[in-house]
């Protein structure tokens, strides 16, 4: 793992890759497992489960198939090199908790894609969870 450019590191054919940051993310072929390394990848597991259960049929998120004590499954998807700021404006008009200065879905890593659309991957953050990066 190149842990100043957080790096995937490949581990065979069953777990195909993960990474880390606040949580350990196990890529499978067909699901996304994130662990919580700390308080942040906890919050973001439980905020994830709050975002999904109010707006799974509103916006384009990461199907949530389960999450038990901040650790997160999802459904996995086409990994992205760019994200359009379109999709990014979209996500804050259907999400109002994301309308906020620290939000980094500017960031392509925290998207996918499903055939031609945009998902959002990776939607635990709020602003106290942002608060706590600085």
């Amino acid at each position: 793992m190149n842990e100043e450019l957080n790096q995937p590191s490949c581990l065979g054919a069953v777990i195909s890759c993960f990474r880390y940051s606040t949580r350990f993310v196990i890529l499978f072929k067909n699901i996304v497992v994130k662990i919580p390394l700390n308080k942040k990848g906890f919050l973001q597991g439980y905020n994830e489960q709050k975002i999904w259960n109010k707006y799974q049929n509103k916006a384009p998120l990461a199907n949530l198939n389960w999450m038990f004590l901040g650790i997160v499954c999802q459904k996995r998807y086409t990994t992205i090199k760019e994200v359009p700021q379109s999709e990014v404006h979209k996500i804050k008009k259907l999400i109002p908790e994301f309308d906020f200065e620290n939000c980094d879905f500017w960031n392509y890593e925290n998207w996918g894609k499903d055939g031609q659309k945009y998902i959002l991957l990776d939607y635990g953050n709020s602003p106290y969870v942002a608060s706590l990066y600085k």
